[in-house]
């Protein structure tokens, strides 16, 4: 019989390999579905495991530089953990005190004066544009604004919601999340303390002719996902100290949770700082037009010079994903996962792509040797300069 390429290429000698991997796939997927239930018990497990660990990953990509540089000073690793800790503790200790009556205070007022303040907005906008060409205009202007606000709650509470049933319950969510806050940085302490310990465990099971490949992944991944996380953090950290200190300045009122709110939700790109911009909006437009066009000039203002200047400088040159991307794996991980993909989908697309161009590039050395005589793949080979080389390449050439 001739030898066929596409079959060497599958990995067999003859048509009956080929018919056989055909007929054993459907029979694996077959069975799968038939026992799916079995797999019940490890989506639980997951569950429960993803939001601490993810948790102590953060604390871990945060607290690692510190401690190396530490380290270098003769300093355990032990010790410059705990001092941590015991420092934020303080801090936390310091800032429940200090800020919680205020922040509680202005969180109340907000809530209860919000729907009254879209309403004076539309109000006034109306009125102010009632005997111009641009009556008509503002009317559909308002039907969307309200279509809008309508939207973004409806966005949060079923992301909320989807959260919430995903663990069964309010109570549950709740629990998980004090699981998590006292977890997490018990796994942060263990992967700080001996950072290589988990990995050489991992590396062990992998097998040597993998191992190779294996490190590469881990490599890629370790910078991508640490580039997001912690380059996400600061600059959120960043982002809502520079939006307090402006509004104080401008003498917006509600200015302390209005910029913690726009810190925190930075975590979430685009769609977090987004949240936050109608509320301002609207207490802007209460206390005067004046006081609208100075917010209106501080909130882009800042959000220029936080995603031109602040976040390429902390997030780095690792981390290359389209904003359309990043739209889509928000919306696809957020229905899939609630509230935790929405946070984490990124980092979780991150390492998903890894793996799919692993595979891609294992395909297309195969190909090489089946059919190279026809025509090569180019950037078949899988190091961490190659993956990121190739990313740099794409985005010049994008420019």
């Amino acid at each position: 019989m001739k030898n066929n390429r596409l079959i060497h290429f599958l990995g067999g000698k003859t048509s009956y390999y080929v018919l056989g991997l055909i007929i054993l796939s459907a029979v694996a997927v077959f069975l799968l579905n038939q026992i799916s239930f079995l797999f019940t018990p490890f989506s639980a497990i997951l569950t429960a495991i993803i939001p601490p660990f993810l948790f102590g990953l953060i604390l871990y990509y945060l607290f690692n530089p510190v401690v190396d540089k530490l380290e270098t000073k003769k300093i355990p690793r032990s010790a410059s953990i705990a001092g941590i800790y015991l420092l934020i503790l303080l801090l936390i200790v310091f800032a429940g005190f200090q800020l919680y009556p205020i922040l509680e205070q202005q969180t109340t007022d907000l809530i209860n004066s919000l729907p009254s303040l879209v309403s004076d907005f539309e109000k006034n906008a109306t009125a102010f544009l009632e005997n111009t060409p641009f009556q008509d205009e503002m009317a559909q202007i308002t039907d969307t604004l309200q279509n809008i606000t309508s939207n973004i709650m409806s966005f949060i509470g079923d992301y909320w919601q989807t959260g919430a049933a995903g663990l069964s319950s309010l109570f549950s969510t709740i629990s998980t999340l004090f699981i998590a806050l006292f977890t997490g940085p018990i796994i942060a302490f263990f992967l700080l303390r001996n950072p290589n310990k988990f990995y050489f465990s991992v590396l062990s099971l992998v097998p040597p002719r993998f191992r190779k490949d294996f490190n590469e992944i881990v490599k890629i991944s370790d910078l991508q996902v640490g580039a997001f996380l912690k380059g996400q953090i600061i600059s959120s950290l960043i982002l809502g100290a520079i939006y307090w200190v402006v509004f104080l300045l401008i003498g917006l009122e509600y200015a302390s949770i209005l910029a913690i709110a726009a810190g925190l939700l930075c975590i979430i790109p685009y769609i977090g700082p987004f949240i936050v911009f109608f509320p301002g909006l609207f207490i802007a437009a209460q206390d005067s037009t004046g006081m609208l066009v100075k917010f209106l000039i501080a909130w882009f203002a800042v959000q220029l010079l936080h995603g031109d200047l602040v976040v390429p400088r902390v997030m780095g040159d690792r981390l290359k994903i389209h904003p359309i991307t990043i739209l889509v794996v928000l919306l696809v991980m957020g229905d899939l996962m609630g509230i935790v993909g929405v946070i984490f989908g990124i980092p979780i697309y991150c390492l998903l792509k890894v793996l799919v161009v692993y595979v891609f590039r294992k395909f297309k050395q195969r190909y090489n040797r089946y059919y190279g005589q026809e025509g090569k793949y180019f950037h078949s080979a899988f190091t961490s300069k190659d993956y990121l080389g190739d990313e740099d390449k794409g985005t010049k050439k994008k420019a």
